[in-house]
């Protein structure tokens, strides 16, 4: 609220009380009436006024100022600057000598604007500094020199940016500015300078109070500009800030449905950054929020939208796909069920877009709705399938939810007579790699599900459109390919030959620090250890030698699979059996460290004890969980295409294969100190 010059809150006012209820108070009639009165005006011309400080003059501006009574200024703070200023500049001027000096400066605003300020008239600097006391001594003196014509060309000038005091005063955010001109020249907001109306780039702004205040100021007609750059109006800004400017905007004019320039309607642009809103739920259920997005009320005004092209020829359902705006996704199948098959021009739904672009979202939402059955294996100009797609990508994730979904076929041939195993098996690189990569996963997954060869693809011509260097010839491809594994092999032989090395390590200097102590040399036994005999000392003791034990086989196949004297074939089969024993060593060192931590705490901390032994398997769990989350990827699809007993049938043999592979040295662990404990007691 402003304040007077005593301190006291003045009570804010609007323009038509201010006015004294009397509908003829318009800028031209003030201006009149001063002239009659010789320059003298006893109603206040705008709100929320104050006395202000000028800077440059030094000295408040009150009444005495006996062309304009009282002085008028915004509520805003004027910038203070000190001096030295520009003589023109208007971020410390505020009084109306000021503005007189300005308007002889430049013949009551008549002048061209000097370049170096960016073709700024006065007015443009008065809206940008904030400063509606200056603004209004500007226009009240040259309303006063020329009439209100005079005002309204000044007004209507343009600087550089093609843009009017009103475009420099919406842009900052001033209301009270933009309230001001628009009351000095009303039909100011039907011009769009440089194709920006500034009602366009109020709402583009998401000044939805500015944006309304240009509305209203438009008369009963409402005759105002929409128009914004490239052929876009004001919805097409207004959607991309939510519901409330949507519905604003829609109020003032459903006649904003059209496309831009680029083909885009306002929907184009709605789906594109559709958010989900909040969700409240109450007692019995989900309450109805679907109808508070733009995209909703846009079908409302117009449903047509759904069903036009871009100059790209994407449809709205293809853009909110290639978003991943699943919300919208939703809406535009619900109000509009014919979207759902519509093409682009390369002949692609909505969800082949969503495939490619990886809009996860937007595809697993698809695979759920019934409705969307139909295109599961529609085909684009290429012959492809949205799996063919997902395939070729190699990417897992759509692989799997659209292999969940029964009606998406496995066997269809694209263009170039492939099915999607002959897709996925020109995928798998040549050479020697991971097993748990994307394209070999992808085969498996799909053998394991019934996917077939297609019948008329040789299998020789398949392998040619595997990934093989370019090279001349055969021979010159072999090798660089023969040196490509070389080179693998090496870098992976040196990655791993430090954890087994390190697993050597710290088992033989275990071997001969053993938990516990040993005993001393003056007792019988003395210097063997003091926990011999028992069960867990034992389990310690096989642990920490298998660990040791695969650890050095590892690293002795490590160092054949290394040489690069030997051959290829050779060196992978070093590298496998390497593996499996350095993660045979791993499981051993583990089981050893929750033993030993076990042998210590146990007789005076035994909930510790027993805890760490429970934690110490995160670590084969992670060494597993790639071989664990391919058992999790395959078994859903399994499931639902044969059926239980099959599925149930060979999610257990993998399940226990792996359990064979990762945890055979707890079986020698274990069961060593439990057939010597046998034996004893027996």
């Amino acid at each position: 609220m402003a304040s007077s010059n005593g301190g006291q809150p003045a009570p804010q006012m609007t323009l038509v009380s201010m006015a004294g209820a009397r509908e003829d108070h318009t800028f031209a009639s003030y201006i009149e009436q001063r002239k009659h009165r010789h320059g003298r005006q006893s109603m206040v011309m705008y709100p929320m006024l104050r006395p202000v400080f000028c800077w440059h003059c030094r000295r408040w501006s009150r009444g005495e100022d006996h062309t304009l009574t009282p002085c008028l200024v915004s509520s805003h703070d004027v910038e203070q600057v000190p001096e030295p200023v520009d003589e023109l500049a208007l971020e410390v001027r505020s009084c109306f000598r000021c503005a007189q000096e300005i308007c002889e400066k430049t013949r009551y605003l008549r002048d061209e604007a000097p370049a170096s300020r960016g073709r700024d008239t006065p007015l443009h600097q008065a809206a940008r500094s904030r400063n509606l006391t200056m603004f209004c001594h500007l226009v009240t003196l040259v309303g006063e020199e020329g009439g209100h014509g005079l005002v309204v060309q000044a007004l209507r000038k343009t600087n550089d940016r093609k843009e009017t005091a009103l475009h420099v005063a919406v842009r900052i955010g001033d209301r009270d500015m933009v309230e001001l001109i628009l009351w000095v020249d009303p039909q100011l907001g039907q011009i769009a300078c440089h194709y920006i109306s500034p009602i366009y780039l109020a709402v583009s702004l998401g000044r939805k109070d500015i944006a309304e205040a240009l509305h209203d100021a438009s008369g009963p007609c409402h005759i105002v500009s929409y128009s914004g750059p490239s052929g876009r109006n004001a919805l097409h800004a207004a959607v991309l800030h939510g519901d409330e400017m949507t519905k604003s905007v829609l109020a003032w004019s459903e006649d904003l449905t059209k496309q831009d320039n680029n083909g885009s309607t306002p929907l184009h642009f709605a789906v594109s950054v559709q958010q989900r809103p909040f969700i409240s739920f109450g007692i019995f259920g989900r309450h109805t929020w679907l109808e508070k997005v733009p995209t909703w009320q846009l079908l409302d005004a117009d449903s047509s939208m759904a069903y036009r092209e871009d100059d790209q020829g994407l449809l709205p359902v293809h853009i909110a796909a290639m978003t991943n705006q699943k919300i919208a996704i939703r809406i535009l199948l619900r109000r509009c069920p014919g979207c759902m098959g519509l093409r682009d021009k390369h002949g692609r739904t909505f969800l082949h877009v969503a495939v490619q672009n990886k809009a996860s979202r937007v595809v697993r939402t698809a695979c759920k709705l019934k409705q969307c059955a139909p295109i599961m294996n529609i085909q684009d100009e290429d012959g492809n399938t949205a799996l063919h797609l997902a395939v070729d990508d190699q990417n897992i994730s759509m692989v799997i939810r659209l292999l969940r979904n029964q009606h998406v076929c496995l066997n269809l041939r694209n263009a170039e007579g492939q099915t999607e195993l002959d897709l996925a098996r020109s995928r798998i690189r040549e050479g020697f790699f991971f097993g748990g990569n994307p394209d070999k996963v992808i085969y498996r997954m799909l053998v394991t599900l019934g996917a077939k060869h297609g019948n008329d693809y040789r299998w020789d011509r398949l392998l040619q459109n595997r990934f093989k260097p370019k090279a001349g010839d055969d021979a010159e491809a072999r090798k660089l390919l023969e040196k490509e594994e070389s080179d693998k092999l090496t870098s992976s032989t040196q990655t791993l030959g430090i954890g087994s090395v390190l697993v050597a390590t710290v088992t033989f200097g275990a071997s001969f620090a053993l938990p516990g102590g040993n005993i001393a040399d003056d007792h019988p036994n003395g210097g063997s250890p003091t926990l011999a005999g028992r069960w867990y000392f034992d389990a310690f003791v096989v642990a920490n030698t298998l660990a040791f034990l695969c650890s050095s086989l590892a690293t002795v196949g490590l160092m054949y699979s290394g040489m690069g004297m030997v051959t290829l074939p050779f060196r992978r089969m070093h590298f496998n059996i390497s593996v499996l024993f350095a993660s045979s060593a791993v499981t051993s060192l583990t089981a050893a460290f929750a033993l030993g931590v076990y042998m210590v705490l146990a007789p005076v901390a035994r909930s510790t004890a027993i805890a760490i032994c429970a934690i110490s398997p995160l670590v084969l769990l992670y060494g597993s969980a790639q071989d664990l989350w391919r058992i999790a990827l395959v078994s859903g699809p399994q499931y639902r295409r044969r059926g239980l007993r099959v599925w149930l049938g060979s999610t257990v043999l993998v399940f226990f294969s792996q359990l064979v592979f990762y945890l055979w040295p707890f079986a020698v662990i274990f069961g060593w100190p439990g057939y010597l404990r046998e034996r004893r007691h027996g």
